[in-house]
């Protein structure tokens, strides 16, 4: 789950919140003087003290006394350093690395979401390259095995280069083991200095590979994410090269996706499953994910500074204190 920040929420110079119970103190000293009804209150009877005050009924006008406390209190929040955050370099998020398992399998063929699950992923993938420019990405193509397509890369237009051709006659084994894919993608991701994702473009996983994801998802703080491919009813295959590969074919078709398993497998690894959208809705939302995942992690490096957030207090002072240049708008301390 994403860090919500309140929990680590304290101030780097509490010293300074001393001030509010002076302020607060200097309020309700000021407050009697100002007060015509607390100074007669003692001498004259309330029912005749209320018609014999000035303005007695009138609306309550604010009072430079009053906004001075508000001025102080803020200022003793603003100068004892609230913070939630580590100090993070704005190049941070161009960082997170990103290992891409996309299934070469004949399902994978499916023309029920057009022109066939493979090449929306495709297209998805570079959509995703888009949005991450600067970034380093991976691709790993795996049926039944894996196999690392280009190591972990910034050059985007070398991925697109490779990208186009691959389709499951590439791959030397037959069947779908995402386990495979996770292992090397996992290797990819131990020799980089950030935290990474990886994200699973698929159209089904066997939810008895839950178990593994889930021992991942221990060993590890590497991010797991899937967007699967394909309609519920599934659809005919588009021509492959390779007339021989079947692999779960069902009378030449691709059956619906999967998502019950891919669902079960996202649990147990503590990430998340998605669908693939006509727009590109998804990819803004993995985009997000991605760069938040590793902003998340970063947060508990000890190593790292807090960041100050007094300074947004610094507005809202500065209006409270324009109205000093007001005629007349003094506090008298007598």
């Amino acid at each position: 789950m994403p860090d919500t920040g309140l929990e680590q929420f304290h101030f780097l110079r509490p010293v300074w919140l001393l001030v509010i119970p002076l302020a607060i103190w200097l309020h309700l000293r000021l407050r009697r003087n100002f007060s015509a009804a607390l100074m007669w209150k003692s001498v004259i009877a309330p029912h005749l003290l209320e018609s014999l005050t000035v303005g007695g009924k009138g609306a309550k006008r604010l009072r430079p006394y009053q906004l001075m406390t508000a001025a102080l209190v803020l200022a003793s929040i603003a100068l004892a350093g609230p913070t939630w955050q580590r100090e993070i370099t704005p190049f941070t998020e161009d960082r997170a690395p990103l290992v891409v398992a996309l299934e070469l399998t004949p399902t994978m063929l499916g023309a029920d979401q057009p022109p066939s699950r493979l090449e929306r992923a495709k297209q998805k993938l570079r959509d995703l390259l888009e949005r991450r420019k600067g970034a380093r990405t991976s691709v790993v193509g795996y049926a039944g095995s894996a196999h690392a397509v280009l190591p972990l890369t910034d050059d985007a237009g070398l991925i697109e280069v490779y990208l186009e051709s691959l389709t499951p006659d590439l791959m030397p084994r037959e069947g779908d083991d995402a386990t495979t894919a996770l292992a090397l993608a996992q290797s990819m991701l131990a020799r980089e200095d950030a935290i990474g994702t990886i994200l699973f473009m698929t159209d089904g996983i066997d939810r008895t590979h839950a178990p593994r994801f889930a021992e991942h998802a221990d060993a590890h703080e590497d991010q797991l994410l899937f967007l699967a491919f394909g309609t519920t009813a599934g659809g005919p295959v588009v021509q492959s090269g390779n007339s021989a590969a079947s692999f779960g074919l069902v009378d030449g078709k691709a059956p619906g996706v999967d998502m019950a398993g891919i669902n079960a497998v996202a649990a147990a690894a503590g990430g998340s499953a998605s669908r693939a959208t006509p727009d590109v809705a998804d990819i803004d939302a993995l985009s997000r994910q991605i760069r938040s995942h590793l902003v998340n992690t970063i947060q508990q490096d000890e190593n790292l500074q807090w960041r100050d957030f007094g300074y947004v207090l610094v507005w809202p002072l500065a209006f409270i204190l324009l109205l000093w240049s007001r005629r007349g708008w003094t506090v008298n301390w007598v």
